[in-house]
């Protein structure tokens, strides 16, 4: 089954790497990171800013490997750059070597521990390959954190729920769903709600409230980070490949 984590959460690690520091003011690894950075000669950052840009596109593109490629040779110019970690963990993402791409994310959160984003890309690994008690802890973490990010806060609140259920506790699934009515000015009502109805076996109901959302929403795009979320848990089918097993889960009302 293919997956898609959301570009605009994975691709960059916004640590304002390229703001310059003196030496009294490396007091972190990243504050030390970006130190040596601002002492490489102007040419040399500004190539490397010119390569990244390059690398976000191409990765934007889904050509992963050819970003994969660049990323290799901005590490020649200056090894682990948070941004081009990050990138390079969401490369590995799209190529699903979930186990590689955690490992770079944890590299990331060691020199930069307060990124949300990279916080976030953690939690989804997890979230995809159903380490339901770890994503649910990183989810609960990351979630007072969003206040001024509301696409990204209610799309946690949503995994944080599906997490819920994995984890049998529904009341605690159904206190998250009820926390916002349709009103909220995004897609979390419907796929909140659908998804406490497969959970309870209503599957009717539960296509009922996502035709909802997509007659009300009329964009694909502004779904798909919910529309892939429904993929992966397994309540929803996917256009790509076998999703039997899923499809079947997504009917069945877990105990």
């Amino acid at each position: 089954m293919k997956h898609r984590i959301p570009s605009f959460f994975l691709l960059l690690a916004a640590v304002l790497f390229f703001t310059p520091v003196t030496h009294a003011e490396t007091s972190t690894p990243l504050d030390a990171l970006r130190l040596k950075f601002s002492n490489l000669p102007e040419k040399t950052r500004t190539e490397y800013s010119t390569k990244l840009i390059k690398a976000q596109n191409l990765f934007n593109q889904k050509r992963i490997f050819d970003t994969l490629q660049k990323i290799d040779e901005l590490d020649k110019i200056f090894p682990d750059h948070p941004n081009a970690l990050n990138l390079k963990g969401a490369c590995y993402v799209e190529l699903r070597n979930f186990e590689k791409a955690s490992a770079i994310f944890k590299k990331v959160i060691r020199i930069a521990p307060d990124n949300v984003n990279v916080q976030f890309n953690l939690a989804e690994v997890d979230f995809v390959t159903k380490n339901w008690q770890s994503a649910r802890d990183r989810f609960q973490k990351i979630i007072p954190l969003l206040k001024r990010n509301k696409p990204m806060l209610r799309l946690c609140e949503f995994k944080l729920l599906l997490c819920n259920l994995k984890l049998g506790k529904v009341k605690e699934a159904i206190a998250i769903k009820d926390s916002h009515d349709a009103w909220d000015d995004s897609p979390f009502h419907y796929y909140a709600t659908a998804a406490i109805l497969y959970h309870s076996g209503k599957k009717k109901e539960a296509e009922k409230s996502l035709r909802d959302a997509r007659y009300i929403w009329k964009n694909d795009k502004a779904l798909s980070a919910w529309q892939d979320t429904m993929i992966e848990y397994g309540y929803v089918r996917s256009f790509y490949g076998n999703d039997a097993d899923l499809q079947n889960e997504a009917i069945t009302p877990e105990n």
